[in-house]
């Protein structure tokens, strides 16, 4: 039986692109913003696709933001990639001042100067799920990074000397701090380890 996928329509940006990626690992996939789209997927997706101020003002429009932050605190399957991740944490600068969903002890920052793309290595550990890709290189394009609060650093990435948390894995959370629809055979990389 195929998984029910729903990646959240923040309502801009194209969403074909992940929507591929897990239809090649044969899932039934949805874009939506509904309550009803919520209720009967089994993983819910937070896309890498807008801004932060835009992506909870939609879900906050909607009327979905409680029904989400309610579903995932259930134990509904989460990914969320780049602003995926970052909306679930306290809060964001990024053209203004917005809270987040607050379901992860940090926030999300400017990286300095002010934006980077180019070839990183990762980091993970032997007991990660991702182990398989530690120091190999990877493509990132980067404005906006989730600080995350008293985390080890494992599962890393070093922008200008600073270690940056790469990802994140609690409980249902699988969420990346960067974006995998640069690079759709990376992110395919990344996704068939889940």
């Amino acid at each position: 039986m195929k998984k029910k996928v729903l990646i959240i329509n923040y309502g801009s940006g194209n969403y074909s692109s992940i929507a591929g990626i897990f239809k090649k690992f044969n899932c039934e996939v949805k874009v939506d913003n509904t309550k009803k789209s919520i209720d009967e997927s089994e993983i819910i997706v937070f896309p890498g696709v807008g801004t932060f101020p835009a992506a909870i003002n939609t879900l906050k429009k909607k009327l979905i933001l409680n029904h989400v932050k309610k579903e995932i605190k259930k134990g509904k399957n989460l990914l969320g990639i780049c602003l995926g991740m970052q909306i679930l944490s306290q809060s964001s600068d990024e053209i203004k001042y917005t809270k987040g969903l607050k379901l992860i002890s940090g926030s999300t920052k400017k990286i300095s100067p002010s934006h980077h793309i180019g070839w990183n290595k990762v980091f993970f550990e032997k007991d990660s799920i991702f182990e398989p890709l530690n120091k190999k290189n990877f493509i990132f394009s980067i404005v906006f990074i989730l600080i995350i609060i008293n985390q080890k650093k494992k599962d890393f990435l070093i922008l200008m000397e600073i270690k940056y948390k790469l990802m994140l894995k609690v409980n249902i959370f699988l969420v990346f701090n960067f974006t995998l629809k640069r690079a759709r055979r990376l992110g395919m990389i990344f996704l068939k380890y889940i």
